[in-house]
């Protein structure tokens, strides 16, 4: 699975579970492709106990949903968005399929930005899409735990 959900939440990091998403308070904007941000999947491995460290980011780039108000906005003026929490849905729709699969989200331990440009270039899009994804910088905070944070529906 290299397309993972992605939420934003300028109030709380908080995650409410059994519900479509991670709460009331959180905006899906679309979707980060991990086969095109291998670092940035690098943290979600770790989180996992697949890897003992990640390589600090400077962020990653959002596939952001044509639809969504916040990305049209972003796309327009990034230095214009409120600093906001992400959450990450780490099974998405698979999770019904997926043996022993919990409500998990990985939530960023800082509030993040969208920003015009990062380090490294846009990636480019599958060919085969019929419409391109809009690529949204997101500029990341890491913390002395890390960048993100698993919450999961069994969590005390």
């Amino acid at each position: 699975m290299t397309a993972l959900d992605m939420w934003i939440s300028t109030t709380t990091p908080d995650v409410a579970f059994g519900q479509d998403g991670p709460g009331e308070q959180w905006q899906k904007v679309g979707t980060v492709d991990i086969s095109q941000e291998a670092d940035f999947g690098k943290h979600i491995q770790r989180l996992e106990g697949h890897r003992a460290t990640a390589p600090r980011i400077s962020g990653f780039y959002l596939s952001g949903d044509q639809e969504s108000v916040w990305v049209q906005a972003s796309e327009q003026d990034p230095r214009n968005q409120q600093p906001f929490w992400f959450a990450i849905d780490r099974w998405g729709s698979m999770r019904s399929v997926v043996h022993g699969a919990r409500e998990t989200y990985l939530v960023s331990n800082e509030k993040a930005r969208a920003t015009a440009s990062l380090e490294r270039r846009r990636p480019s899009p599958h060919p085969g899409l019929v419409v391109p994804p809009r690529y949204i910088g997101i500029a990341v905070t890491h913390t002395r735990n890390g960048l993100l944070t698993r919450r999961r529906d069994d969590d005390t």
